[in-house]
């Protein structure tokens, strides 16, 4: 007696087992490791409170993602899936920025934070037309930003329309202060390697800007600290 097979049975059971193959591939994929450029921030106790207003930063569309991306030395462009921020790296620069100048001025920002003050404002807005991380070598197969180039311009704007002082009120309005600055750096001193040699390098510009602008907003009220940058 000749037996049949049934063939959308066998069809079934080939599909099911495909199925499984490629859930099974796909539990093996790496899950993305995420960054992140801002750092917790202390609130000051000081009387002498400043109130900043940190707007977002502007950033070019080639880097403003997720995803980190990284320019090997022949000047091709690395999007590393799996190697993210945590947001997009001009919320990312907007934080680091945020916090960093929270810290080194005795700052709040009304901006992240909402607060309402009767005390002036330094609202500052930053264009970063560079922050460009470049790797010149593969380490643990992963690629290594060993240098940083970083063009940015900023401006400081007071802001006293809600000053009560009889005096202030009469006073002209002071003139915007608009600085720039561009440098390079290298990660020869940083001992860590593959991504965390890159971070550390991101984060070490992060810091040369975010003290330069601390030193510019200082400079913008009266004071006579040196910036490491072109202000008019």
């Amino acid at each position: 007696m000749r037996r049949h097979i049934h063939v959308p049975s066998l069809r079934a059971g080939l599909v099911s087992a495909i199925g499984l193959g490629l859930l099974g591939g796909c539990s093996l994929s790496s899950t993305p490791n995420y960054y992140t450029l801002s750092t917790t921030t202390k609130m000051t106790q000081s009387a002498a409170l400043r109130v900043i207003e940190v707007l977002p930063v502007s950033l070019p569309d080639r880097l403003d993602r997720v995803q980190m991306v990284i320019q090997d030395p022949a000047g091709q462009a690395k999007i590393l899936d799996l190697q993210r921020w945590t947001s997009t790296l001009s919320s990312e620069l907007h934080d680091g920025l945020s916090s960093s100048l929270q810290q080194q001025l005795g700052a709040v920002d009304r901006y992240s934070s909402g607060m309402a003050t009767t005390q002036p404002v330094y609202r500052i807005g930053a264009n970063f037309s560079h922050f460009d991380l470049y790797g010149h070598s593969l380490i643990g197969g992963k690629m290594s930003g060993d240098t940083i180039d970083v063009a940015v311009t900023w401006t400081i704007n007071r802001l006293e329309s809600s000053i009560t002082d009889a005096a202030a009120k009469g006073a002209a309005p002071r003139p915007q202060l608009a600085c720039r600055m561009s440098f390079h750096l290298d990660a020869d001193a940083i001992t860590s390697t593959g991504m965390s040699r890159t971070i550390a390098l991101s984060r070490q510009a992060m810091n040369k800007v975010s003290t330069a602008v601390a030193a510019s907003v200082i400079s913008y009220e009266g004071g006579a600290k040196p910036v490491d940058a072109v202000c008019i």
